[in-house]
């Protein structure tokens, strides 16, 4: 089911399918800055990855003294009606609860939370995580939206680039597959400035790990339109697309494919969230989105 957040400069729409945010649209200008599923590239717009980000070693992992087959990529949130939780004049909120198909891929049993809400030209996204269980649970957590690149005709890609608010190394990691190289990395950019090209994912995501900055920006050298994204509280950073394809990931995340040495056990995985029984995590980012002028 499709809800709507609107008010005088944005009107939001979010499909209760995997809680996923599918259209951000300007009001004024009537711009759409989501990538609209062209299935060709990308069938998706803004999946939600929970309890994984990435891949699973040989598809599958270890937990107490026991193995579970797990193929799925960025975990299985995304693929489940989500249930309305609450809702009013300026925000929505769903929940995904486990079941008897999760527990059979992932042994514990949960809550979890995503909420939007709207206010003036932002939309800020909450994320609950909610432990059930009388043991320790493990998870990863992470975002997935893809935004318009280019905004409109006569426009192009390559038009495009992404800001950091803070100058960076621009070290990423390595690919091994659908994997992460242990030990290694390369030099994608220095200073604050990535610059997009159509090849530019020709290997696929592009990761960052402790970035300085918390907010990021998606600008071009056409016009004066700034799409601002803040991820304070996530550990990385990832940008993507497929080569080709109109539009630009920015994927905050609190875990990462497993890397390709790494032992199997959840416990051990790279970049894991644990909270206690009974405990609540929350996570938040926000998608700050500005026009000015053309």
């Amino acid at each position: 089911m499709e809800y709507t957040l609107k008010n005088d400069f944005l009107e939001v729409k979010i499909n209760s399918f995997g809680s996923e945010l599918t259209s951000i649209k300007d009001l004024k200008t009537d711009e759409e800055y989501m990538w609209q599923k062209e299935p060709k590239f990308w069938a998706k717009s803004s999946p939600v990855l929970f309890p994984f980000v990435g891949a699973i070693k040989d598809n599958r992992y270890s937990y107490n003294g026991k193995t579970y087959e797990f193929s799925k990529k960025h975990g299985f949130a995304r693929d489940y009606e989500h249930k309305l939780f609450s809702s009013g004049d300026n925000f929505v909120e769903f929940v995904f609860s486990s079941n008897e198909e999760t527990k059979k891929l992932y042994p514990f049993e949960f809550n979890f939370y995503m909420k939007y809400i709207l206010d003036g030209r932002k939309l800020r996204l909450e994320y609950r995580v909610e432990n059930l269980g009388n043991e320790d649970m493990y998870f990863s957590l992470g975002a997935h939206p893809a935004f318009a690149a280019p905004l409109k005709d006569g426009m192009d890609f390559s038009d495009y680039y992404i800001e950091f608010e803070k100058n960076e190394e621009g070290i990423a990691k390595v690919l091994n597959g659908a994997l992460i190289a242990a030990g290694k990395e390369e030099n994608i950019f220095s200073g604050n400035i990535m610059k997009l090209s159509k090849d530019r994912f020709i290997n696929d995501a592009i990761i960052f790990e402790n970035t300085n900055s918390k907010t990021v920006y998606l600008k071009n050298t056409k016009d004066k339109r700034v799409l601002g994204f803040k991820y304070d509280g996530f550990r990385y950073i990832a940008f993507w697309n497929v080569p080709g394809a109109e539009y630009v990931c920015f994927e905050p995340w609190n875990g990462i494919s497993d890397y390709d040495n790494c032992s199997g056990k959840l416990e051990e995985k790279t970049g894991i969230e644990k909270i206690g029984e009974g405990e609540k995590n929350k996570r938040e980012n926000k998608k700050i989105k500005k026009s000015c002028g053309t």
